[in-house]
């Protein structure tokens, strides 16, 4: 049996690319192992920001629970809460919804809140836009409004908790 030997140029080479390979890998483990930290910080940040906007919106009626998962491909434009809404019967469940709707200045994340009987109600921007606020206000178009509106039922659908 012939044994396979390489020589000295081959070695170099393969050891570089082994280091070169051996460093993005690392890499990779590093930006995974990151992502799964930050995980519960983002919900929790969104948490928070949904519970500002809900408090603006209606005399601190409702409060933020725990978030939901989604079983979706949007999970990555929109979070879903549950919601506790004082002196409502316990069966009647509400959430709360953030997502990241397109306008003129960019993503801008939307919050809405939806029960399936009173349906799907748009809360408020979960941003602070500034001098810009009355031109997101009218340049959001209403089909988007819409879109959201019609999509939100088939997102709660798809949770978890369900």
């Amino acid at each position: 049996m012939r044994r396979f030997r390489l020589d000295l140029k081959s070695k170099r080479i393969l050891k570089t690319f082994a280091v070169f390979f051996g460093v993005i890998f690392g890499m990779c483990v590093l930006i995974v192992i990151f992502s799964l930290l930050a995980r519960n910080s983002w919900k929790t940040g969104l948490a928070v920001e949904v519970q500002k906007v809900l408090d603006t919106y209606n005399e601190s009626q409702y409060t933020v629970g725990k978030y939901i998962d989604l079983n979706s491909n949007l999970s990555t434009s929109a979070a879903v809460y549950s919601l506790l809404k004082k002196d409502v019967v316990k069966s009647q469940k509400y959430y709360g919804i953030i997502v990241r709707t397109p306008s003129i200045l960019g993503p801008i994340p939307a919050v809405f809140i939806y029960n399936e009987e009173k349906g799907v109600t748009f809360v408020g921007y979960a941003v602070d836009n500034g001098k810009a606020a009355d031109t997101v206000d009218r340049q959001i178009a209403s089909n988007v409004m819409n879109y959201w509106e019609n999509m939100i039922p088939m997102i709660i659908e798809k949770t978890n908790s369900k």
